[in-house]
């Protein structure tokens, strides 16, 4: 007879998974919509690549020619914005516990009559730490216009007592520093984050799908005996059950890619294949990681909630936000067994950093080992569960 007739294992389980999936549109729409929805909506918020016009206070103190001028500096940059002027420090610090200011500049009193008498005034910035991009980036803004002002100052002293323009500048800077980031040179957030974020919510779907999809299997009736009966076998049941997931997976993953890299015009540096095939491990660990929690919750509600504390916190394990070597043992063991962080590594080699094959290959072989690890302790737990199933273990 043809294959048509008898379909081999892994056609029978795949035919059976999509229809499974064409039945429940709120599973469909969980593969592929709403992934999208997300990463559109997350592209509207980091759309202006920098933050721009963070609102800050200045109480001005002195009131002088030079504060004036250093206020106007202030609000010239492009990434603060002065927004309120208030005459006491209290009353600026009131704006920032409500949150309507980043950042607080003090400009103390006679602070024009000191530095020309070549005295030393002190110009205070306050910073929101617990907002610590938004208010790092308004203080290092005021910080730079202040030793703006400064250096003006300084060469305007230097020139009225006789200094030369030249060597005026050499006693400014003794020692020039010339600073240039390297891989992310405008301090893009769309490099930084928005290229991190998308994987991760990526993840969790990829997860959630595969522990749906094996938890059904396993709490059925006849449970995991009668799905290896139906596939032949376990490799052709995995590979029928989480094939047409890691289509739409990839798909879904590769069009995020493709407007992060055309329209948002993000770096790419790398080699093509080697980033997709590190996308195509990256979505098999993930769906290898959610069958094997499937085998271990006792309900497909405990799955979910095993596989959300397993990887939820992925994003801060993976090192993107704070650096993997300043965490603890247990945090770098956590974040290495979750295949969004050797990903990660490696996506960035490949797009920021240009890394030659050489430096990607370690990485990319610990993920395949996450896969490989993955899957095989998948296999033996579908086997152990099904031989409790026949036993009569399980219902």
């Amino acid at each position: 007879m043809s294959g048509d007739t008898h379909p081999s294992g892994f056609r029978r389980i795949l035919r059976r998974e999509r229809r499974h999936i064409a039945s429940r549109p709120s599973l469909a729409f969980m593969l592929a919509p709403m992934p999208l929805l997300i990463f559109l909506t997350l592209a509207a918020v980091f759309a202006p690549g920098l933050p721009r016009d963070l609102p800050v206070a200045v109480v001005d103190l002195d009131g002088s020619t030079l504060s004036r001028q250093l206020v106007r500096m202030v609000d010239g940059a492009s990434d603060v914005a002065v927004t309120q002027q208030v005459p006491s420090l209290s009353e600026a610090r009131q704006a920032l516990i409500a949150r309507d200011v980043y950042a607080i500049l003090m400009i103390p009193p006679e602070m024009e009559r000191n530095l020309f008498l070549e005295q030393s005034p002190e110009i205070v910035i306050f910073s929101n730490s617990q907002f610590l991009a938004s208010g790092g980036a308004a203080a290092r803004s005021m910080g730079t216009s202040v030793l703006t002002l400064a250096a003006g100052v300084s060469l305007r002293l230097l020139e009225s007592n006789g200094v030369g323009p030249d060597r005026a500048m050499d006693l400014i800077t003794p020692i020039p520093v010339q600073q240039s980031p390297l891989f992310n040179p405008s301090l893009d957030y769309i490099q930084f984050l928005l290229s991190a974020i998308i994987p991760t919510v990526m993840q969790i779907f990829i997860c959630a799908a595969a522990v749906l999809s094996f938890s059904r299997e396993r709490h059925s009736p006849g449970g995991l005996s009668n799905f290896l009966q139906q596939s032949g076998s376990a490799a052709q049941g995995i590979a029928g059950k989480l094939l047409p997931y890691t289509v739409l997976g990839t798909l879904v993953l590769l069009l995020g890619d493709v407007l992060l890299f055309t329209f948002f015009g993000a770096d790419f540096r790398g080699n093509v294949l080697v980033f997709f095939l590190n996308g195509l491990l990256f979505i098999l660990a993930c769906q290898m990681l959610g069958a094997l929690i499937a085998m271990f919750a006792t309900s497909a509600t405990g799955a979910l909630g095993m596989m959300a504390v397993i990887v939820a916190p992925a994003f801060g394990f993976a090192g993107v936000s704070f650096p993997r070597f300043g965490m603890s043992g247990f945090a770098q063991a956590w974040g290495s067994i979750i295949p969004l962080t050797p990903y990660l590594e490696l996506r960035t080699d490949q797009t920021l950093r240009g890394a030659p094959l050489q430096y990607s290959a370690p990485t990319m072989l610990w993920l395949f080992a996450l896969l490989i690890v993955f899957t095989t302790l998948l296999w033996i737990m579908l086997h152990m569960r099904a031989r409790a199933v026949t036993a009569g273990g399980e219902t």
